[in-house]
């Protein structure tokens, strides 16, 4: 059962302030598995109450905190966030989601014993929290040291402005045996750690990444074609990270080696399902030309080539539509539509184990 105070967005300052919520709590407590207490804040003497109430659930399996530590002071933030690790800790948890919360790179020790200790994760969304370098460090550390390494499937640690990918992060990530989604855009990552991280990465297949809003060089371009011919990679979204020309052709030429069987006249080409997107990296109009050879033999179900400097699109554009796949070269939608089809990929996964 859900019990969600998402659309609420109050503040709840004492006890007294509870005493509702607090009682439906009580009476649900074995009932309870999943918790959404998002866009509500909760100052430190209501949060010490909450939490009493919090350990008491059972069978928590889900709990959402985006943004609950709004408007908080940062003493009064890292107090409730002590709190609230400490009731989770020992549950099941399966999903736990810190999302745009003012985290920073100072993280309670009671976070880090929860986190190094939390086997059961399958899903963790820690994005736009303000980590910097030190902090990705410090989640990369729990990560290493979690006794179970293979039930941690899906990642969200996008937004954190990270600058240089963070070591001890991208080697706990590594060691997370079915992460199947990883996103880390919008961190404003340099090209040579970016290029590092994805060199470990390469052998650790993904379903779904996304590195947006990074910067690659013409290594990086080629472990990412690397990786499109190697791994079963259903969405790549490598837009906005200054590829120009000879990064994009470079992709293409090693995605290229990804093998596709032979069809015989007649036969139905193989729908891979594969959404690709090289937005805003500043190629020109000899890539479109090696794009259109590039999404007839791979069957790409969706490309995304917005904000490029190509002067005519409408061969690739007919080429794609002869097998029924999208070419997306205008803005089709803005921030919060996105984090809604991630949203959806996520809403996905979590159908799939209940």
């Amino acid at each position: 059962m859900l019990y969600s105070l998402k659309n609420e967005e109050k503040k709840y300052e004492k006890k007294e302030d509870l005493q509702k919520i607090l009682k439906y709590l009580e009476n649900n407590q074995e009932t309870i598995k999943e918790l959404d207490l998002s866009s509500n804040v909760f100052l430190p003497d209501a949060m010490a109450e909450l939490c009493k109430y919090i350990k008491k659930i059972k069978n928590l399996k889900t709990i959402i905190l985006d943004g609950i530590f709004t408007t908080l002071t940062k003493e009064e933030m890292l107090e409730c966030f002590k709190l609230i690790s400490l009731s989770i800790t020992g549950k099941d948890i399966i999903l736990l989601d810190l999302s745009n919360n003012a985290l920073s790179s100072e993280l309670p020790i009671e976070f880090i014993n929860l986190l190094s200790n939390l086997n059961s994760l399958k899903f963790l969304n820690i994005r736009n929290c303000g980590l910097g370098k030190k902090g990705g460090d410090i989640i990369g550390e729990c990560f290493v040291n979690l006794k179970t390494k293979d039930n941690l499937e899906y990642l969200d640690i996008a937004q954190n402005r990270f600058f240089v990918f963070p070591e001890k992060l991208i080697l706990g990530i590594n060691s997370l045996k079915n992460l199947n989604v990883l996103k880390l855009e919008y961190n404003t990552i340099e090209k040579i750690t970016m290029t590092k991280a994805l060199e470990i990465l390469k052998n650790h297949p993904l379903e779904i990444l996304d590195i947006r809003d990074n910067f690659l060089n013409i290594e990086g371009c080629k472990i990412l074609g690397e990786i499109f011919a190697t791994w079963n990679i259903r969405e790549l979204y490598m837009g906005d990270c200054l590829c120009q020309n000879e990064g994009i052709l470079e992709f293409i030429k090693n995605a290229n080696k990804k093998f596709t069987s032979m069809n015989l006249p007649g036969d139905c080409k193989e729908d891979n399902d594969i959404v690709l997107d090289i937005s805003y990296n500043d190629w020109e109009q000899d890539c479109v030309e090696e794009l259109t050879d590039f999404c007839d033999k791979y069957n790409i179900k969706k490309l995304i080539i917005t904000g490029n400097f190509y002067e005519d699109e409408s061969q690739l554009n007919k080429v794609m539509r002869e097998y029924g796949g999208e070419l997306v070269s205008q803005e089709e939608e803005n921030e919060e539509e996105k984090k809604g089809e991630v949203d959806e990929t996520l809403i996905s996964m979590l159908k799939n184990i209940h």
